[in-house]
C-alpha cells in the first residue's frame, strides 16, 4: 500500500502544498522523523559542491559540515512562506515560497548567513508562461531579508528538466543578470525512474539515503520513516497520481493513444482568448482528433467540463483544489449558460467569474472563490 496514493485518490487531500510540507518536514533536522540532519546534508550538499566558493562556512576537511543540534548552526525549516514583493502604500503583491531554509548563527541569534528558499512545481502545468513567479519570488526574498542580507540560494524544483521549466529557468537567470542581483540558483528535478534522472533529483536522493541506510553507512532509520520513504519516491515515479487517476489515465492511454485531458489542451491552445466558443465545438474537435489517433469514437461521459472553471460539479470529477492547472483551462462567461465556454487567460483573470472545487471545508464540501482572490499572485490587490 502507498499512503500517498490512498491519500490523494476520491478527495485529493494530497496537493503541491502538501507535497512541499513533506519535503520540508524531511528537511527540517528537529522533526521527529529520526533522519537527524542526514537529508538536509544529503540535500545541501549538492548545491555547495557546485559552488564551494559560495558556502565556505559550511565546508569542513572537503565535505558539508555537521548541520545537526550539536552543530554551530541552528537549523529552521518553514513552508508556505509569504513574500511581499511590492508595497507603495497604494498597492501590495505578495508571493509564496514553498520552503523556507535558514541556517541560525548559535552565537549570535541575528546573525543568519545562508538562507535556501525552493519553489516546488509537481506538475508542468504549474508552470505559467509570462507570469514572472520566479522573479517576483526573487525580489521578494531580498525585500525580506533586506536588513540581514544573508547568502540567499533560490531552488527550482520541478517535476523534470522539461522545455517548459528550462525556458522559465532560463529566463529567471537572465533576470537576475539584468538587475545584478546577488543570489546564487539552482534547477533540480523531482525525478522519474529514467536512467538520466540519476543522481540529480530528489527521489534519486531519497533512493540513496535508503540504500546508504540499508548497508550501515548511516545510523538505522525507523521502520515507518522507510516505509515512508519508499511510498514517496514511487509517489514521485508516479508523477504525483493516486491509484485512481492511474487507473483511469492507465485506460485512456489505452483507448485514445493518450489521457482524454490532453486532447481538451490541444484545443485549448490553438483558441485565441476572448472568443466566446460553443461547447459542441471542442466536443466536435475533440472527438474529431480522437477518432483521427485511435479510430475509436469518444465517450460522452468524457465531456465532464471538469475543465470550465465555474462549473459546479467539477467537484465529483477529481478537481480537489483550486489551483488544479491541469483542468483550469476554460470558464463559461455567463454562468447560467453552459453552453458557452471561454480559453482561461491566468495572466488577464476574468472579473467576476469563481471558481469551484471540492473542499470539505465548505457547504456540501463545493469549494468556491473568485478566481482573482485565489490568484492572487498573478494580479495586483488593493492593500
Amino acid at each position: 500500500m502507498n499512503i500517498f496514493k490512498v491519500l490523494s485518490s476520491n478527495d485529493g487531500t494530497i496537493t503541491e502544498p502538501n507535497v512541499s510540507s513533506f519535503l520540508a518536514y524531511l528537511l527540517d533536522p528537529n522533526e521527529n522523523h529520526g533522519l537527524g540532519s542526514t537529508f538536509l546534508e544529503l540535500f545541501l550538499k549538492g548545491f555547495i559542491d557546485r559552488k564551494p566558493n559560495d558556502y565556505e562556512d559550511l565546508i569542513y576537511n572537503g565535505d558539508i559540515r555537521d548541520l545537526s543540534r550539536n552543530s554551530g548552526f541552528d537549523v529552521r525549516v518553514q513552508a508556505e512562506v509569504k513574500l511581499i514583493v511590492i508595497d507603495d502604500g497604494v498597492k501590495r503583491k505578495t508571493r509564496d515560497i514553498d520552503i523556507l531554509i535558514e541556517l541560525i548563527d548559535k552565537t549570535n541569534r541575528e546573525n543568519t548567513p545562508y538562507v535556501f528558499a525552493i519553489e516546488n512545481k509537481i506538475n508542468d502545468a504549474a508552470i505559467m508562461k509570462g507570469d514572472n513567479q520566479l522573479n517576483e519570488e526573487v525580489v521578494g526574498l531580498l525585500n525580506y531579508y533586506e536588513d540581514s542580507s544573508p547568502f540567499l540560494t533560490f531552488i527550482y524544483l520541478t517535476p523534470s528538466f522539461s522545455n517548459r521549466a528550462a525556458v522559465e529557468y532560463t529566463e529567471l537567470l537572465q533576470f537576475i543578470e539584468q538587475q545584478n542581483h546577488l543570489i546564487s540558483t539552482f534547477h533540480i528535478a523531482w525525478g522519474t525512474d529514467k536512467k538520466e534522472d540519476a543522481d540529480t533529483t530528489i527521489s534519486a536522493l531519497i533512493s540513496r539515503l535508503l540504500q546508504e541506510e540499508s548497508v550501515g553507512k548511516i545510523e538505522p532509520m525507523y521502520d515507518y520513516t522507510k516505509h515512508t520513504l519508499k511510498s514517496f519516491v514511487s509517489f514521485i515515479y508516479s508523477a504525483f497520481k493516486s491509484y485512481q487517476e492511474e487507473k483511469i489515465l492507465n485506460r485512456q492511454k489505452s483507448d485514445y493513444g493518450q489521457p482524454f485531458i490532453q486532447y481538451v489542451k490541444d484545443f485549448y491552445h490553438v483558441m485565441p482568448f476572448d472568443k466566446d466558443i460553443h461547447h459542441d465545438e471542442l466536443k466536435k474537435a475533440v472527438a474529431d482528433s480522437i477518432l483521427s489517433t485511435s479510430g475509436l469514437t469518444v465517450k460522452s461521459a468524457n465531456f465532464d467540463k471538469s475543465y470550465v472553471v465555474n462549473y459546479p460539479s467539477r467537484q465529483h470529477y477529481g478537481v480537489n483544489g483550486p489551483r488544479n492547472e491541469a483542468k483550469n483551462l476554460f470558464y463559461f462567461p455567463n454562468e447560467n449558460n453552459r453552453t458557452i465556454i471561454r480559453k482561461l487567460d491566468m495572466n488577464n483573470l476574468p472579473e467576476g467569474i469563481y471558481i469551484y472545487w471540492r473542499d470539505k471545508e465548505y457547504a456540501n464540501s463545493l469549494g468556491k472563490e473568485l478566481l482573482t482572490v485565489i490568484f492572487e499572485e498573478v494580479k495586483m490587490l488593493d492593500s
